[in-house]
């Protein structure tokens, strides 16, 4: 029983970290496709420095993954030991655990973000949660379809 408990935890703990790090290196290539439906966007002028943006991305991708790891860790462990407990394996169910950290970390760090909405926040705020689904897809392939120690319904 306790090497099954531990190869859980294992599974949710390598599940989280994957699904960060998933998320958080589609948030800029989504949010550079996102923009180009949107040539009004402002997001995206700099990328006339294409040189210097390969160069700063890996340092862009460990912020992001930090932060997000930062806000998210504790309410990821309660909401993915809740899955675990009761044996929540529906996908929906993961997607929108995904989404609802990313809309609370995002309020963390930007309380107001929803009260002076313009076009480069709604894209910014579209790229976030199509990350969010990505990091939900990838932590329930890894932990969440096989979660708690009951058998799969027949």
């Amino acid at each position: 029983m306790i090497a099954q408990i531990a190869k859980r935890i294992a599974f949710v703990v390598l599940g989280y970290f994957v699904a960060l790090a998933a998320g958080a290196a589609a948030f800029p290539g989504l949010l550079a496709i996102i923009s180009a439906f949107y040539p009004d966007s402002q997001l995206w002028q700099m990328m006339g420095f294409a040189p210097l943006a390969l160069l700063i991305a890996p340092i862009i991708f460990f912020y992001v993954m930090w932060i997000v790891m930062i806000l998210t860790f504790i309410p990821a462990a309660i909401l993915n030991g809740l899955t675990e407990i009761f044996a929540w394996r529906a996908l929906w169910l993961h997607l929108l655990v995904a989404m609802a950290l990313a809309v609370g970390a995002g309020l963390l760090l930007v309380p107001d973000w929803f009260l002076d909405m313009n076009p480069d926040r709604w894209l910014i705020t579209l790229a976030i949660l199509l990350s969010a689904l990505l990091a939900g897809l990838v932590y329930w392939a890894i932990a969440g379809q096989r979660a708690g120690f009951r058998q799969a319904d027949a």
